[in-house]
């Protein structure tokens, strides 16, 4: 069995982008260490040019897909695509297209929040129907929100064979560690952009007394912000972080808090790797946050300020912050844990080649 696995990919060993590049490295990888061979197409990265020029580099997702000829009518092999949507519709159509054309079976695996989004907002009824067709000419789907089982059927109108399928930690090792709270950690890692909420963390690093609580903040700048935004609101900038350096600055945060506002907001990559090692969520309600957060943390209705992050964060009792810590890291083991859940994806895989 061979898979060619297609979609925004961290390359190995680099600090990570985004959660959606983060959580493909994660599931190739331990794919591989089960001795599926995977064959990786990463989706190129956007240099900084002015004027969105830098989004020309996309026009090389229109001759990625020809790769695939040389497995024309396989047996052995299928194609894993994990596709964006908006802009990137039209080659996520192509690159299906022409593995129907090869006779190769796809899993069209569905990892963002805003795919119901885009199909209900749209006016445009040519785009809708391609938004169909990306699950149509799948032979398997998968989808990262358990409420997408039935909106695709309900809302989108698609006959198809759907399944559910996490996001994903590492979680073997993991346990709860107390830690001292004499000061308090307080961390976010993922795009420092707007819509994920960087002006509320800064509102918060603002409003927190600095002698009880430090904010500290990791990953790619977007939206004009610079680390000089979060050093003057109190925030600590860790830089761009390795996998292996985040689980260290991890070890000693308390809490993560992710007010996004993002509308292709789905099982946060970061939320779920935060949660796993023990740090305490305090999330905005949007995309499936209150899935993979269940009664493990907060969940804030949006419209929420950094003041109410703030004082939902000072309320809690260190007695509340050790039981939900300890729920929390159990509870990303029992439902977003990669060493039971890669296996049952290869037995799709499996379900996949045997029905030809």
């Amino acid at each position: 069995m061979k898979i060619i696995y297609f979609g925004p990919i961290t390359r190995k060993g680099k600090p990570n982008l985004g959660g959606f590049e983060s959580a493909n490295r994660k599931n190739i990888d331990k794919l591989r260490s089960l001795g599926v061979e995977v064959e990786e197409h990463p989706n190129p990265v956007v240099p900084k040019w002015p004027h969105s020029l830098g989004k020309i580099v996309y026009l090389k997702l229109l001759f990625t897909p020809l790769t695939l000829c040389k497995y024309a009518h396989r047996k052995d092999v299928i194609v894993h695509a994990t596709p964006l949507y908006g802009n990137l519709l039209q080659p996520t159509l192509w690159l299906l297209r022409m593995a129907k054309m090869l006779q190769l079976p796809v899993l069209t695996d569905v990892r963002a929040g805003s795919l119901i989004h885009y199909y209900t907002t749209t006016k445009n009824n040519h785009y809708k129907q391609g938004l169909r067709q990306m699950l149509t000419m799948a032979t398997r789907v998968t989808v990262e929100g358990s409420s997408y089982i039935n909106d695709i059927r309900n809302v989108m109108g698609v006959n198809a064979e759907v399944t559910y399928f996490p996001n994903l930690a590492i979680c073997a090792g993991k346990q709860f560690v107390e830690k001292q709270m004499d000061v308090t950690n307080v961390f976010y890692f993922g795009r420092l952009a707007k819509a994920k909420g960087v002006d509320l963390l800064l509102q918060m690093g603002d409003t927190l007394p600095r002698e009880k609580y430090q904010l500290f903040a990791a990953g790619p700048f977007a939206d004009g912000y610079t680390e000089k935004n979060l050093d003057t609101h109190n925030i600590h900038y860790l830089g761009l972080l390795t996998p292996d350096e985040l689980e260290m600055e991890m070890q000693r945060m308390h809490y993560f808090v992710f007010p996004t506002r993002h509308v292709g907001e789905g099982q946060s990559n970061s939320l779920i790797e935060a949660m796993s090692n023990g740090l305490v969520p305090i999330v905005a309600e949007q995309g499936f946050n209150q899935e993979v957060v269940a009664d493990c943390g907060f969940v804030l209705r949006q419209g929420s300020d950094g003041k109410d992050y703030a004082d939902c964060l000072s309320n809690v009792t260190p007695e509340q912050w050790e039981q939900l810590s300890k729920q929390s890291v159990e509870h990303i083991k029992q439902h977003h844990n990669i060493d039971i859940e890669i296996p049952k994806l290869i037995e799709i895989y499996k379900e996949i080649l045997r029905n030809g």
